[in-house]
């Protein structure tokens, strides 16, 4: 995978070197549908990202754009699972936000897009995190971060994942690569909301999610 100085190089997700197979997005969904059926992990939707890839072709009547945002546009959702294709213009960068400590998993479509992984070291609300059924009740005044690395991901690349450990993250599709991005991305449990940190404000708040198709 290529990198850019100063970044982490990540270790593949399986011992293969094979490319992955391009499957109809029909095809695809079986697969996720029969798989999220049952117990879902990490390694398990990082096999089936990295043995098979949706076709193209069937993936551009979910592209939606918007200038100056990207896009979360819905492929499949259940109870259990949801997968999405995301837009991004050139130059839009998400907040620093959280997953609800759910799984994640990003394969890129088109262009690249830096990720950058942060951790809380420290907030002065403590007891908001302690809630059942989401990460945090947010609120807090005075939050120390701390950039733990960087990822490029690029079509091809190793995986991105969020996971129980690691949660925060923000992405970036830098102006100077002037081109657009299309990512596909899958969450267990769908991620309704989440919480956005604004560091320069010392603040953070809780944001619902929805789609823009």
């Amino acid at each position: 995978m290529a990198t850019e100085p100063g970044l982490d190089p990540r270790e593949p997700v399986s011992g293969s070197s094979a490319p992955p197979a391009v499957v109809s997005i029909d095809s695809f969904l079986e697969d996720l549908k029969q798989l999220s059926a049952g117990l879902i992990t990490k390694s398990g939707l990082c096999e089936l990202l990295t043995r098979e890839t949706i076709d193209p072709r069937d993936l551009q009547p979910y592209e939606h754009w918007l200038e100056d945002r990207h896009t979360r546009n819905l492929i499949y959702r259940s109870d259990r699972i949801e997968l999405m294709l995301l837009c991004w213009p050139a130059g839009v960068t998400t907040p620093l936000h959280t997953h609800n400590g759910q799984l994640g998993w990003m394969a890129m479509v088109s262009g690249k897009l830096l990720v950058e992984n942060f951790r809380l070291v420290e907030c002065d609300k403590p007891e908001n995190q302690e809630v059942v059924g989401i990460d945090c009740l947010a609120g807090a005044s005075s939050i120390t971060m701390e950039k733990i690395s960087s990822e490029l991901c690029v079509p091809g690349g190793p995986l991105n994942t969020v996971d129980k450990h690691q949660t925060i993250h923000r992405i970036l599709n830098a102006p100077e690569w002037n081109e657009k991005a299309v990512s596909l991305h899958i969450y267990s449990l769908p991620i309704e909301s989440c919480v956005v940190f604004d560091l320069d404000a010392q603040k953070c708040v809780r944001r619902n999610l929805g789609y823009d198709n």
